[in-house]
């Protein structure tokens, strides 16, 4: 890089100029997008922060962030539940001057986020060992984060067979009890899909964005074929669901849900192998399955379940950094007083 080179962190850019350098970029992803900004905009509670690094010199964009800044609950609580999330992010040009785009766009963004966030949390979705000592330099601790990955360019049948023999049969068990899979294409449906991703997150103790944040889904990223939100079905009634997100040949696995009473019809098996044999036959190349836990939760129920579809398990890590170190710890302690007393 020429010492002489001047870069600027800003928030002000051309959109154009923008989405192009994130869609063209190998190591993109739909969570840097600009759609996904629209959408965090109208999601209540939700904040987005989007951040371009510019050479001066030549205009051109060297590397982009979009955070998610996120707080679960309102009120008096709101300040302790606010954190910040960086998924698929940065995305930057590879050589030099890429990273060194990267370490001014964390700098920059540390500066920004403390003032709003408890910590902020920075997922790969990419292999870009390149810029993890930057992570590193800005504060950013790793910690062991697994994923699966199941490559759809394959044939219906490969894809079959990589089927653990319990989800084969669990997928035959459910078109024999007359189980069919829907796409949603009424918004007035989206509340019925927020029940039923409610009730899973009800079970886990763990907090939900709220409906806004679908409808905009539903609003903004299914007309562009982005998204799409899929039901099960059992006579009438609808026993599960599933949100995917659709950019550049990969489909991301982002919420789902289902009725318990109906979990012995096995309606998750059957959703998730419909959209691996719909992504194969209609030209992606890959299925993220959107995480799969921290070591101790290796054995746990929901990441045996995305094992068993034939994943390849890969750990790209996850970076956290605290802002607010007090303040996050009186934070926790308050909310295991609200999980213990409401939940």
């Amino acid at each position: 890089m020429n010492s002489k080179t001047s870069f600027k962190v800003t928030d002000s850019f051309e959109k154009e100029v923008f989405s192009r350098f994130v869609y063209e970029n190998p190591n993109t992803s739909i969570f840097q997008s600009l759609e996904m900004v629209d959408v965090y905009k109208r999601n209540i509670g939700c904040k987005p922060l989007t951040l371009a690094v510019i050479n001066e010199d030549t205009g051109e964009v060297q590397a982009t962030l979009l955070a998610k800044i996120l707080e679960e609950k309102r009120g008096f609580l709101s300040s302790f539940s606010r954190h910040s999330t960086i998924r698929g992010g940065p995305i930057f040009v590879n050589g030099k001057d890429g990273i060194k785009a990267v370490s001014l766009l964390l700098e920059h963004y540390n500066k920004i986020v403390a003032k709003d966030a408890l910590y902020s949390r920075i997922y790969p979705l990419n292999y870009t060992p390149q810029i993890i000592p930057w992570f590193k330099k800005n504060g950013y601790e790793y910690e062991y984060w697994q994923n699966f990955l199941i490559d759809l360019r394959k044939s219906r049948e490969e894809l079959w067979k990589n089927l653990k023999d319990d989800k084969r049969k669990a997928v035959r068990k459910a078109k024999k009890k007359g189980l069919q899979v829907c796409e949603c294409t009424d918004k007035g449906e989206i509340p019925i899909f927020y029940d039923l991703v409610k009730e899973r997150y009800v079970k886990r103790k763990t907090p939900l964005e709220d409906i806004s944040n679908f409808e905009a889904v539903f609003d903004i990223l299914v007309p562009k074929n982005e998204a799409k939100v899929l039901f099960v079905r059992y006579n009438d009634e609808y026993i599960a669901t599933r949100l995917i997100l659709l950019y550049k040949g990969i489909i991301y696995a982002w919420y789902s849900g289902s009725n318990s009473d109906y979990l012995r019809y096995h309606p998750n098996d059957l959703i998730t192998w419909h959209v691996l044999e719909w992504g194969s036959e209609n030209g992606f190349h890959t299925f993220d399955f959107g995480g799969g836990g921290e070591p101790e939760e290796a054995t746990a129920g929901w990441v045996e379940f995305k094992r068993r579809f034939g994943g390849k398990s890969i750990n790209y890590g996850r970076y956290t950094k605290i802002h607010k170190p007090g303040k996050l710890w009186f934070g926790r302690k308050m909310f295991e007083m609200y999980r213990r007393l409401f939940l």
